[in-house]
């Protein structure tokens, strides 16, 4: 018989995983290391932001971001997707809100002064940044307003199929909301966007949006 130490050595052999675990999965390290990307590149401009600085900033290995992030476009491209998202939510489940409500959500018009001011100071540099260096400026409208105007339309084309709305092309539609918005010419300025809307955006986009969504109705046809 086997005594009881000898069966606790052999439950603890079992139970004890094989490997080095990883104490931070790799989704967790690549919110970090994005989230101090955008704080230095804000500070010190991406030019003059060296990965060894970003790896340091997240208590990180210089080896770990270039295993997360092969190169520093593809981190500049990660931020822009992320800042992506807080300027349209998308995917997402909006059937139960009306059409209004469910664009005031998806494109985050009622977020609070901070979050606005910091999104604000991101696009600002994504438009610098991509104007001081060519290299940048496919990879802002890929991974930006191209993927936005496509997730848009993929949402458009669901409630087009709940029979929620009516239209003849999502991509144009897409593009139509997005420059509501955003401006038919976001980038009036050389340095800074200037959306529609200044001091009183929420309201002005809550009505532009009725007048549009009361348009977009399904109305059944009259037989005169």
């Amino acid at each position: 018989m086997k005594s009881k130490q000898m069966k606790r050595n052999e439950t603890n052999r079992v139970q004890r995983p094989r490997g080095r675990p990883k104490t931070v999965a790799d989704a967790e390290q690549r919110d970090t290391v994005i989230q101090v990307a955008g704080e230095l590149f804000l500070k010190r401009g991406y030019g003059r932001t060296m990965m060894s600085e970003v790896a340091a900033q997240a208590g990180m290995s210089l080896s770990t971001i270039y295993r997360l992030f092969p190169s520093k476009t593809d981190l500049f491209a990660a931020l822009v997707c992320q800042h992506r998202r807080s300027m349209l939510a998308l995917p997402g489940d909006y059937d139960a809100y009306s059409l209004v409500d469910a664009l005031m959500m998806i494109f985050q018009i009622e977020i609070d002064h901070e979050a606005d001011q910091e999104r604000h100071a991101l696009m600002s540099m994504f438009i610098a940044e991509s104007q001081r260096r060519p290299e940048l400026a496919p990879i802002l409208f890929e991974q930006g307003p191209l993927q936005a105007h496509g997730l848009l339309a993929e949402w458009l084309e669901h409630q087009a199929n709940l029979k929620r709305v009516r239209f003849s092309d999502s991509s144009v539609l897409s593009r139509m909301l997005m420059d509501i918005v955003f401006g038919a010419a976001a980038l009036k300025d050389d340095k800074v966007p200037n959306w529609p809307g200044n001091s009183d955006r929420a309201n002005y986009l809550r009505a532009c949006f009725t007048i549009v969504t009361e348009g977009l109705k399904p109305r059944n046809l009259r037989i005169s």
